[in-house]
């Protein structure tokens, strides 16, 4: 099982080192944004055997189990990005691994609140961020909803998002696709989600540059910059602010791309120790930026507080 292991040398300085002999790390580099097709590959077959199911109010999901994807991703061997960083078992290195394989106890709680909020999801358009299993998202892929769905790493979408999804939407789209001349079941689960990878930055750019593309096809040429065909409903993401240094990305993403009506829903702890990241902070992030209202919603008091941090765009005067 993988935990945030974040750790912090909480050794004193002796104040007898030499500061000028202080090493500099290097800026990170983080990975463009990628977008990703389904394949025959990705459908689930008979030795999907590590599948689970859970229930979500009157919802059933199913998730492949962590050891299956580990399996796979082990057996890609030298040519996964990741591989050297599983072998340590570690939670997170900084722009090389971010933490996509585990499903984190506030997606559960994002979940009950999507049950518990009863919304019509039918033909909405719905983004998850930092998805891992994408649990979130395929809920609202189940109750009609079109979903993209994001996560850092290329290896976590390809062998955790996508068969996820697949093993969700396999069946609902099978019989669609048996009454079409030619049509392989992968390219109906394609018109239902959308997958990519990446930094946030890189995404973001990415999809605003789809988006004019979009805008600008055949007769449908516009100059209207509010033009929201391409956007968001509702963004979801889980267990994503612990990194500080990164939350300016998310939130930029989220803005660029939420409808001028849609909600976004954050699912997060109140404070990730070791790091400083927590839903204060975004919301204090949020505030500052002065374009989204947000409210905190409690979502366990027990341990570690957890809340879901709802933000949607002010009303303009």
């Amino acid at each position: 099982m993988f935990k945030f292991n974040f750790n912090l040398d909480c050794e004193a300085e002796s104040g007898t080192e030499d500061l000028e002999t202080e090493s500099i790390e290097p800026p990170l580099e983080w990975l463009p944004a990628l977008r990703h097709e389904i394949t025959k590959h990705h459908l689930p077959s008979s030795s999907d055997a590590d599948v689970i199911e859970v229930t979500i109010g009157t919802t059933k999901i199913k998730h492949l189990a962590e050891s299956c994807a580990l399996k796979k991703l082990q057996e890609k061997g030298n040519s996964c990005n990741v591989s050297s960083v599983l072998e340590k078992r570690t939670d997170l290195v900084p722009a090389v691994y971010e933490g996509g394989l585990t499903i984190w106890e506030c997606t559960w709680d994002l979940l009950q609140h999507l049950a518990d909020l009863d919304i019509c999801l039918k033909d909405k358009r719905v983004l998850e961020l930092g998805c891992g299993a994408a649990l979130p998202a395929i809920y609202c892929a189940l109750h009609g909803a079109h979903i993209t769905v994001q996560d850092y790493n290329e290896e976590v979408v390809n062998f955790i998002t996508i068969p996820n999804v697949a093993v969700n939407l396999y069946n609902s789209t099978t019989e669609e696709a048996a009454t079409s001349v030619d049509v392989h079941p992968s390219q109906t689960l394609a018109s239902r989600a959308t997958f990519y990878s990446g930094d946030w930055a890189a995404v973001n750019e990415l999809l605003l540059n789809q988006q004019k593309c979009e805008s600008n096809k055949g007769e449908n040429i516009t100059d209207d910059a509010n033009d929201e065909g391409q956007k968001f409903d509702l963004i979801l993401t889980s267990e994503t602010i612990y990194n500080p240094s990164c939350n300016k990305k998310l939130l930029d993403l989220m803005t660029a791309h939420l409808k001028q009506d849609g909600i976004i829903l954050l699912a997060a702890k109140t404070h990730y120790f070791g790091v400083g990241g927590g839903t204060q902070q975004f919301a204090n992030l949020v505030k500052a930026q002065d374009q989204l209202q947000v409210q905190s919603i409690t979502s366990n008091s027990l341990g570690v507080k957890r809340e879901i941090l709802k933000m949607n765009f002010k009303v303009k005067q």
